[in-house]
């Protein structure tokens, strides 16, 4: 799976000839456009990336971060880096797909979507009933469980509150939003993406500058062992590439979310009738994502001195921030890993919802609102390396069929770029 990831998101890369570093600017100045007014759509396209950052930038950016390191060793960081390039070129097609296939539900809400293009453009229904059964799973048990249970982990390690406690105020703060719909969601993220991704980002910076004679040190680290093992020490078991490669590919796929097909929902619901211009302010969640936030983490973790402790998951975040800012870092990562599971859990009952509704129509919506925020709980049940191992089985199922149609509608994708 992480070789198809890799390779298919390298085909797109060469095939849409470098679109995240050609397009970048462009994708900038569309990012802060409010959308054609005449267009029709349920959100703004800055609503439909804060739901999709809110989405993608959540405790994978923490937690995610921290096991693959913990795992694979400082090499893992240099793979992650690897998967957001590539995984731009990525999200920028899928988007593209979700936007131009995109259709009014029965309600008069608009929805799209992998499922869409693969029954839509290559009538393929079987294939898409397999996709949206495949994503709905993935939220309703890793998504849930995985934001919930980073939460408990720096709630326990913090304040000393019991996972359960914690799972159960996550799960009806997570209520309580969700029963709006995707404006309400899209409302929330506008105001919590932004102001998580400062928060965390202030603190890492903070962190960083206090170890900046290490600094330089990390980045050797990290180039170095993405290509040569590294031996035991402290509380690290010792890693060889493979394990690198692994761990930190699976990580960034998992938190940016390019080619599971999960994004393109969020996108569809923008107010455009430029599908090419969506794709662009797509892929800015991928860097925003994987080549900031997660960076952040890691250069935090290596340079820290913290990364091989043995403390694992949003926990080891915790003691690293600890470190460098005292009592007020636990506290930083505290906030922000809250901050983020919410956020990610917000944007993916919307996902989850839009791929039941498809498989069963509106009425699957609030049911499965219910069950998805009953879910939550889930993250008091597990250790943090088998919920992970979990959300990266479901992640892989779930994105084969979004990968293959990215493959066939690859030349259509290039097609509407061309001369953009």
């Amino acid at each position: 799976m992480l070789v198809l990831f890799l390779g298919i998101g390298g085909y797109l890369l060469l095939r849409l000839r470098f679109v995240q570093v050609t397009q970048f600017v462009p994708a900038l100045r569309a990012l802060f456009k409010k959308g054609d007014q005449a267009s029709e759509g349920d959100i703004t396209p800055f609503g439909a990336l804060m739901t999709a950052v809110g989405g993608i930038v959540g405790n994978g950016n923490i937690a995610g971060v921290a096991t693959a390191i913990t795992t694979g060793g400082p090499g893992a960081l240099f793979w992650m880096w690897i998967s957001g390039v590539v995984g731009m070129a990525t999200m920028y097609a899928e988007s593209v797909l979700g936007v131009k296939y995109r259709r009014k539900g029965a309600d008069g809400l608009f929805v799209g979507g992998p499922m869409y293009y693969l029954r839509d453009r290559l009538g393929w229904p079987k294939v898409a009933a397999f996709f949206a059964f495949g994503l709905a799973v993935k939220t309703m048990f890793a998504t849930t469980t995985i934001q919930s249970n980073s939460i408990a982990y720096v709630v326990e390690s913090e304040i000393g509150w019991t996972p359960l406690v914690t799972c159960a105020i996550v799960a009806a703060l997570t209520g309580v939003t969700v029963i709006g719909g995707v404006r309400t969601v899209a409302r929330v993220s506008e105001l919590l993406a932004p102001t998580m991704g400062v928060l965390y980002l202030a603190g890492a910076g903070a962190v960083l500058w206090v170890f900046r004679a290490e600094l330089g040190a990390a980045i050797q680290l990290v180039v170095h062992h993405a290509f040569s093992p590294i031996a035991a020490t402290g509380g690290f078991l010792g890693a060889g590439v493979r394990e690198a490669f692994r761990f930190g590919v699976a990580r960034g796929v998992y938190s940016n979310e390019a080619g599971t097909g999960s994004v393109p929902i969020a996108h569809a619901s923008a107010r455009t009738g430029d599908p090419v211009t969506q794709g662009k302010v797509a892929m800015l969640g991928v860097f925003i994502d994987t080549l900031v936030v997660s960076s952040a983490t890691g250069l935090v973790l290596i340079s820290s001195g913290v990364w091989n402790s043995g403390v694992e998951s949003t926990a080891l975040t915790a003691s690293a921030f600890t470190a460098g800012l005292g009592g007020t870092g636990g506290i930083v990562v505290l906030a922000a890993s809250l901050l983020f599971g919410l956020s990610t859990l917000i944007s993916w009952a919307f996902y989850g919802e839009q791929c039941a509704a498809y498989l069963w129509g509106p009425k699957a919506r609030k049911p499965y609102r219910a069950m998805y925020c009953l879910a939550i709980l889930g993250g008091s049940l597990a250790g943090a390396q088998v919920i992970w191992a979990w959300g990266d089985l479901l992640n892989g199922i779930m994105a084969i069929p979004n990968l293959i149609a990215l493959v066939v509608l690859g030349g259509e994708v290039a097609k509407m770029g061309r001369g953009r």
